[in-house]
């Protein structure tokens, strides 16, 4: 085998740049009943959201993924993975690090770069922030025109899966369940039309992957979506949210912005 046959081997049969675009188009078209179709089975009559996406996700399992969808679902977690592994020395990331180490908990999760541990929500932060700072991770671009990056949900599917001990299958199949989410709300929901950013949508995906993790019954998700969806809205101007998350990132934005200052005064 030739030095070029070899890299084309290991070249994956998805870049990641399509990876979620053909995600969707395998997922949501062949594998999977989409929570939009499960609208229908209520008629004409108005739809609560909290109450689809609960019914999708408490319905969805391993086995009716295709193998297409659990190949694509390991590259967009293995591209995350690397993006971390890229911004793992910035000072944004270190600063999440530290914060998140100040803090212990009786059911821990990782900080998996650093080996540390710390309580679910910061270790949860610090991976999101060595995830997201590079700006490397994937992207999807909506059928209504919204753009968003749905990896950013991974870092709290891998906290839920942690501290509940659950398996690798468990945490494919919480991927795609929040990939599911939040493609398929952009591509009904005009939300950039609508001044909402689209975090409040990575939001929701997340909530409804990590609360599969947990375990939630369905009551249980019902609630925790119908909180996120009121009391998690991201503007398009000041991405401001109402959770003990926005602190800790008002935190890091003003450590970041002192560091420069510090920098910029010493000619750096």
């Amino acid at each position: 085998m030739n030095k070029t046959s070899e890299v084309q081997r290991f070249t994956p049969r998805v870049t990641r740049r399509n990876f979620v675009q053909t995600a969707t188009s395998l997922g949501i078209s062949s594998s999977l009943t989409s929570f939009s179709a499960l609208a229908q089975i209520h008629g004409n009559k108005p739809v609560n959201l909290s109450e689809v996406l609960t019914q999708f996700a408490t319905g969805l399992r391993f086995e009716a993924l295709s193998e297409d969808v659990v190949h694509l679902a390991k590259l967009a977690l293995l591209d995350t993975i690397g993006c971390a592994f890229g911004a793992f020395s910035a000072r944004p990331s270190k600063i999440a690090i530290e914060l998140a180490e100040q803090v212990t908990a009786r059911r821990p999760a990782t900080v998996p770069l650093r080996g540390s541990k710390s309580s679910p929500d910061l270790a949860t932060f610090a991976n999101g922030v060595m995830f997201r700072y590079l700006d490397f991770n994937d992207a999807y671009v909506s059928r209504t025109g919204g753009a968003g990056h749905p990896s950013d949900m991974i870092a709290a599917l891998l906290s839920a899966a942690e501290i509940n001990g659950r398996s690798g299958r468990d945490l494919i199949l919480g991927i795609v369940l929040s990939y599911e989410v939040f493609c398929k709300i952009g591509d009904v929901f005009d939300y950039l039309g609508n001044g909402i950013d689209h975090t409040t949508i990575t939001g929701m995906g997340a909530v409804v992957g990590a609360g599969l993790l947990m375990g939630l019954s369905r009551e249980q998700m019902l609630y925790a979506i119908g909180i996120t969806v009121g009391g998690n809205t991201a503007t398009r101007q000041g991405r401001s949210t109402r959770c003990r998350i926005g602190k800790h990132t008002q935190r890091l934005m003003r450590a970041e912005r002192q560091y420069s200052r510090q920098n910029l005064s010493r000619g750096a």
